[in-house]
């Protein structure tokens, strides 16, 4: 049993120490390198204010005029997919909307389900086809008026443009600004909005970071199923690698070692001594990692379900709440459709990020959320359980943060509500929308730790506490390069006398 066990971590060694030195290395990166998005600042600061004193068609108008064959096509990496449709003249029910301004006109965006968004103008009523290179070379100039914008090629996807959030803008059209930053767009075909950015410097630094980290090169990562696959793979082997060392480090510290005397035994020494103080926190780290992809989906979305939803909301929302043309106070560059007790309501977003609701119903009064108002409806959101608590929190704690408050995710302050129930559920609620911000059971709570907590140490104690977050990463991140290097030195050292010496066959 010994023996297998030596060869088992031997041979697992040699095929994962570099993953694990890759990983260990491309981490001190992601510490401090984003990989690259229009944040919500940069999206703010280039937003045209919404026209919508042009509009001549109602979001309820323009909703009628949609039809199943409108939403027809699912984007993808690879290529746009068509949808089986059964009646394309089928009128479409209760599609997403929001608000935009779209090559200089007021404009609604409606989604449903996984299909390409549909622009329809709100001036004419017209729908946006496809657009054109030339159409959005004209988007890009308004987004960097000082530039020269270069078309670089329409894209189905590339490294800086595969993830799953851009599925519904494919294909991309892609564009350089040759700006001393080396800037580079991407600019929706779907909605001629921006929908990227990239610097020179973000690009160099996420294939040392991110790229390699996530094993994200653009051949594989284009392939969601086929990624997936190979991460759960090389992660599950990774945590039979460090658990065979952690291992053999407790025998081999259960019996005498004689004193090292050639070099290959001093470096067997040193992975050891590694291998003891950083072993635990590798294992934790690559199962931490292999968690992130939700092996077997035992952890469910966080999404709030539609029956609690409809407490706050006071029922569904649908273009019908929208009949009126909206009226938007000046400055205004977002516009979100929201339902809070029955009112029909747009969320509203000036270019420095501040937020207000408005009715939907030009200069009628509406009942504003409170924090009271939503702790007295907390009980109906699950009202076959027993209500725990219901509190206001003003600050952040393991199970409500952000790690980028400024990009707008987790605000504060914010209403929890705890149940009783089997799952023992969870809401966190928005007292400036009215809205559930999320929902989450024990299981979800636990794959916090499980993930978040054990992979980025984003234990609320220790991130509130930078830089001894970073002191503390960066040095399990240097333990776990030397314990890994060393493994890859020891491995290639191994394969080097296997094929020197090749077995003998009389």
């Amino acid at each position: 049993m010994k023996r297998f066990l030596h060869l088992c971590h031997r041979w697992a060694g040699i095929v994962l120490c570099a993953f694990f030195a890759a990983w260990f290395f491309s981490g001190l990166f992601m510490i401090y390198v984003e990989y690259p998005a229009l944040t919500r600042a940069e999206r703010l600061a280039i937003a045209p204010e919404l026209t919508f004193w042009r509009a001549r068609l109602s979001p309820l108008g323009a909703a009628n005029a949609l039809r199943a064959v409108d939403f027809a096509v699912r984007g993808t990496p690879t290529r746009n997919v068509p949808l089986e449709i059964k009646d394309p003249a089928a009128p479409v029910e209760n599609p997403a909307m929001r608000l935009a301004q779209i090559l200089g006109r007021p404009a609604y965006v409606f989604t449903v389900g996984a299909a390409q968004p549909v622009v329809v103008f709100a001036d004419t009523g017209e729908k946006l086809p496809r657009l054109s290179a030339a159409q959005a070379a004209t988007v890009v100039a308004a987004f960097a008026p000082a530039a020269r914008p270069r078309l670089l090629g329409t894209v189905q996807s590339d490294q800086w443009a595969v993830s799953a959030a851009l599925n519904a803008h494919r294909p991309l059209h892609h564009f350089a600004l040759d700006d001393a930053e080396g800037t580079e767009l991407y600019v929706s075909s779907t909605t001629g909005e921006v929908v990227r950015d990239s610097t020179r410097r973000e690009r160099i630094l996420n294939y040392f970071g991110a790229v390699t980290h996530y094993l994200y090169p653009h051949v594989l990562r284009q392939f969601p199923e086929a990624w997936a696959w190979v991460v759960d793979v090389v992660a599950a082997s990774g945590c039979v690698l460090a658990l065979s060392g952690l291992w053999v480090g407790v025998l081999r510290a259960r019996r005498r070692v004689p004193v090292p005397r050639t070099g290959q035994q001093r470096l067997i020494r040193w992975h050891y001594v590694t291998g003891s103080v950083f072993g635990i926190v590798t294992l934790t780290w690559v199962f931490s990692g292999w968690m992130s992809m939700n092996p077997g989906k035992l952890n469910p979305p966080r999404s709030p379900a539609a029956a609690p939803a409809k407490v706050l909301a006071g029922g569904t929302l649908t273009p019908a709440h929208f009949a009126p043309l909206p009226v938007l106070p000046v400055g205004t560059v977002e516009a979100d459709p929201l339902l809070y007790d029955g009112q029909p309501l747009f969320l509203v977003t000036a270019r420095d990020g501040r937020s207000s609701l408005v009715s939907a119903r030009a200069g009628a009064a509406f009942r504003v959320p409170t924090a009271e108002a939503l702790i007295a409806r907390a009980p109906a959101l699950l009202p076959a359980s027993p209500l725990v608590e219901a509190r206001l929190l003003t600050g952040y704690d393991n199970y409500y943060y952000s790690r980028n408050p400024q990009n707008g995710t987790a605000p504060l302050p914010v209403v929890r509500v705890r149940f009783g129930d089997a799952a023992a559920t969870w809401f966190h609620l928005d007292p400036a929308t009215g809205r559930i911000l999320n929902q989450s059971t024990s299981t979800n709570r636990l794959f916090r730790h499980l993930y978040n907590g054990l992979h980025s140490f984003d234990w609320w104690w220790l991130w509130s506490r930078r830089p001894l977050w970073d002191v503390v990463v960066i040095t399990f991140c240097l333990g776990g390069l030397s314990l890994s290097v060393l493994g890859v030195v020891l491995g290639s050292r191994r394969l080097r006398v296997e094929f020197s010496h090749p077995p003998t066959h009389g």
